[in-house]
């Protein structure tokens, strides 16, 4: 990633960050996503030196581990990213509100996420309070405001759009501070993105030429056919993510023209999608990480090697299990497709066959 930030690498949790394990020596560890998309615990003396990685099982026998804690760790290791918003909704049963509202982004972080959920709580407030310049940043500061103003007018806004949606008051508050939560997740996937995109497209051009290579074609059975598959997973990745991101913008909009029909759509939509954003960045984080650590240095530049070690190390460790994305990408629908009736251009079909992804030749 172009972004140091820890909280912006899917792939890697450092079990320090959030209060989830009893043990000080799995807290010291942290879950990584191997190149295949398998998971490991890693460990670490107090000197941070590795020392081993674990699987569940190993971990639970070696750490004398707590049952319900062992749920909340198979649950974790089944994951296909570690960003917090996944972890959010994948513990929401296993931890208490209090432990999940402290499983948050730091206050700076969030402050960056302001620009992109401005327009949603503008069009909203304007509704309940007709103001448009009041603006929160996460669940709790939403449903707090939109519980404790004695304000007459609020209240009978707010009873107003219960009764259009068809849903009961005090439900409608959760209902909007839940849709507001994962807005908030989509743009911290969206700033994600936005730092992402370039090294995508960088790492696109350099596994085109290993397929573009005419002796490699010859000594490497299969691989221009494996590597125009991830460049083709690539350019559809970012159709996909481009053409979702956009749709966003206009998220204000729906306030406007909102049925009972759609506004459970809407929360359904939303939080059917936002894990597929966070999946989809994780594997191409995982894959370029992978990538990265064997062909450049800690600055990113280039290391010696040869197009045969990057066309062996490309079938070994980039291509297996890269398949796995196709079915986030054939199934994110942005909101243009699920409010405004809109296609996207060309349609559905993402031009990726069934079964190109599978086993190399």
């Amino acid at each position: 990633m172009s972004d140091n930030s820890e909280f912006m690498n899917f792939f890697e949790l450092p079990l320090k960050n959030w209060d989830l394990f009893s043990s000080m020596t799995l807290r010291q560890g942290r879950i990584v996503l191997m190149s295949d998309l398998t998971p490991a615990i890693d460990f670490f003396n107090s000197s941070d030196v590795g020392i081993g990685a674990r699987n569940v099982q190993q971990a639970t026998a070696e750490l004398n581990i707590p049952p319900a804690e062992q749920e909340r760790l198979s649950r974790i290791m089944r994951l296909r990213s570690y960003d917090v918003y996944t972890l959010r909704a994948a513990l929401a049963g296993h931890l208490n509100a209090d432990e999940i509202d402290r499983m948050a982004l730091p206050p700076g972080e969030r402050k960056l996420l302001e620009k992109y959920t401005r327009d949603y709580t503008r069009a909203l407030f304007r509704l309940i309070f007709e103001d448009k310049t009041i603006e929160v940043t996460d669940r709790h500061s939403m449903k707090e405001l939109l519980q404790q103003t004695s304000e007459e007018m609020v209240r009978n806004n707010v009873l107003a759009l219960a009764q259009k949606f068809q849903i009961k008051p005090e439900q409608l508050v959760d209902y909007i501070a839940s849709i507001g939560d994962m807005l908030l997740a989509i743009s911290f996937y969206r700033r994600t993105y936005e730092h992402a995109r370039r090294d995508i497209e960088s790492f696109l051009t350099q596994i085109r030429k290993v397929g573009e290579d005419k002796i490699l074609k010859y000594r490497h059975v299969g691989i221009q056919r494996r590597v125009v598959f991830i460049y083709r997973l690539g350019q559809i990745t970012l159709q996909v993510l481009d053409r979702y991101f956009e749709s966003i913008n206009r998220i204000g909009e729906i306030w406007e023209t909102l049925t009972p029909e759609k506004f459970r759509a809407l929360h359904d939509e939303m939080e059917q999608q936002y894990p597929k954003i966070g999946r989809i960045l994780c594997i191409w984080q995982v894959k370029m990480q992978a990538w990265r650590g064997r062909f450049c240095d800690k600055e990113g530049r280039p290391k010696d090697s040869t197009m045969d070690q990057q066309a062996t190390f490309f079938s070994d460790r980039i291509y297996p299990k890269f398949e796995t994305i196709q079915d986030d990408l054939h199934t994110v629908k942005d909101l243009n497709q699920v409010f405004f009736g809109m296609e996207p251009e060309g349609g559905n079909d993402l031009g990726l066959g069934e079964g190109e992804g599978g086993a190399a030749s």
